[in-house]
């Protein structure tokens, strides 16, 4: 009897055991890395205390909403391929009034200290839930805000980038501040114009490369003119510079000249007064004597001139 008594409390307990450890791992929760989780029970509300990833025990009557904190991403394409489930493209206004269909995505995450809050504005919603039932409801009518100050030239050509900054700063700002999600990245990558608009976008493309050809050949010929322009200014100023240079080079020559002339002059003026110092009555007598002695005597009267030999 009283082995028969101890099996049966050692199977009740056993049987409790595992009754509460089954209990137990049933109550527990795993919250995947790159999410939290919120706690919330109907009759205490939400709790304070984000769950991090890892296992957690959840108490009786309460349930967990799990919000991804890594990188997620929308896409919102014309073709499955590229992550839609079916044509999720969307049309966008421009500037010049045109409407266009565009695919895009976004790449998001919900900021984990603003969780708690989300939940509360969202009653029971968790980030799938707010993405699909609030985000997307309002990001078409929020990407054209943006897309209105562009034209559909702009959006149409592949240089979007200065477009696809302008959307994510205005989504990051709007949506973070409705519902705690940080918008990392938000880009139209693909455009999808019907016929007619394909039609007018190749007419101004056109339009487009006629026009800057003729800004091209405008540009060729203004600086043709500016090259002849500063051609003929180099060689005028080539030309006065020769000329400068002839002037420069005839006046070194006059004054070289005029130079000579008057050494020339001062020193015949020197040889003349040399030659008058040394002329004194000895050497005229001296002179004339030896003038008579080799030729006679000399005698002039008059008009008529009577040479006689004396």
């Amino acid at each position: 009897r009283t082995k028969m008594k101890s099996k049966i409390i050692i199977g009740t307990v056993a049987a409790v055991a595992v009754l509460g450890g089954g209990y137990t791992v049933s109550r527990m929760d795993f919250i995947g890395t790159g999410k939290v989780g919120i706690v919330y029970n109907y009759k205490d509300g939400v709790q304070d205390t984000v769950l991090t990833p890892g296992m957690h025990f959840i108490a009786p009557m309460n349930k967990v909403k799990e919000f991804s904190t890594s990188n997620e991403i929308l896409v919102l394409t014309k073709d499955k391929r590229d992550g839609s489930k079916e044509d999720d493209s969307f049309k966008v206004a421009t500037s010049d009034d045109a409407s266009i269909a565009v695919s895009f995505q976004m790449s998001y995450r919900y900021d984990p200290d603003t969780v708690i809050d989300t939940y509360k504005r969202f009653k029971g919603m968790d980030g799938e839930d707010i993405i699909e039932n609030r985000v997307k409801t309002v990001l078409k009518s929020k990407i054209s805000e943006v897309t209105t100050d562009y034209s559909m030239m702009d959006i149409y050509s592949g240089n979007r980038s200065e477009l696809n900054n302008a959307i994510t700063e205005y989504l990051n700002k709007d949506f973070h501040k409705k519902y705690g999600i940080e918008v990392l990245d938000a880009s139209i990558v693909d455009v999808h114009p019907d016929k007619k608009l394909k039609q007018a976008i190749d007419n101004r493309v056109t339009a487009l490369q006629e026009k800057q050809q003729a800004q091209a050949e405008q540009e060729k010929v203004k600086v043709q003119k500016e090259t002849e322009k500063l051609q003929a200014e180099a060689d005028a100023q080539i030309e006065l510079t020769k000329a400068k240079a002839d002037a420069k080079k005839a006046k070194v020559k006059a004054a070289a000249e005029a130079e000579n002339t008057k050494t020339k002059a001062k020193a015949q003026a020197e040889a003349n007064k040399e030659l008058s110092a040394s002329i004194t009555d000895e050497l005229i007598k001296m002179k004339e004597a030896e003038a008579h002695y080799k030729n006679g005597w000399v005698t002039v009267q008059g008009a008529d001139a009577v040479i006689a030999d004396k």
